[in-house]
């Protein structure tokens, strides 16, 4: 399916709830960005289609990558178990115009420092950040065939997944005797 602004990715398979979902990592660190930048600047989720680019400075934000980092956890409440799973999440953030290269620079100095921790740990989600890649230079050609700016980095975050699945459990036992003809152990 084609994501747009009406089909957005977070949309799991009918009845299966996952969290955090994307919409809640992209708004947490797209919260994060825009409390360390001194100015305001547009900050969109990439691989939209239909979304010209904005104008002047702005970034993207795009997941990349999911990767197991343990094996799954578990536990029960009175009609469901809840399954953990702990992600790995790489996220590009792409910065475009004039100061791109110091935008990216700021992001990647701050994703490991307190202020990336507890503005996360503010959010309510079981997200926390762990490290970044190197700082890259992306080749960007604008609607106008003009080369342009752009500065990439990959923010590494660690993130719980859960889900949870319906589950019977015996909630009353009951105990009958029945009565039997025979001794046990039988008489030879």
């Amino acid at each position: 399916m084609v994501q747009g602004s009406s089909n957005p990715p977070d949309i799991t398979a009918p009845g299966l709830l996952v969290t955090p979902s994307e919409k809640d990592i992209y708004t947490a660190v797209k919260t994060w960005i825009t409390s360390i930048l001194p100015f305001s600047i547009t900050i969109r989720q990439g691989q939209q289609n239909d979304v010209a680019a904005p104008i002047g400075p702005f970034m993207l934000m795009t997941i990349i990558d999911r990767e197991r980092i343990a094996t799954n956890g578990w536990f029960y409440t009175d009609t469901e178990r809840v399954v953990v799973e702990q992600t790995q999440i790489s996220m590009q953030i792409s910065a475009f115009g004039q100061g791109s290269g110091n935008l990216i620079q700021s992001v990647l100095m701050l994703w490991r420092d307190m202020s990336a921790v507890d503005a996360l740990a503010a959010s309510g989600l079981p997200i926390a950040p762990l490290h970044t890649s190197a700082i890259r230079q992306l080749g960007f050609i604008n609607a106008e065939k003009n080369y342009e700016d752009c500065w990439s980095v990959d923010l590494i975050l660690q993130a719980n997944i859960t889900t949870r699945i319906p589950q019977q459990f015996a909630a009353k036992l009951t105990i009958d005797t029945l009565e039997v003809d025979t001794t046990y152990p039988p008489k030879e």
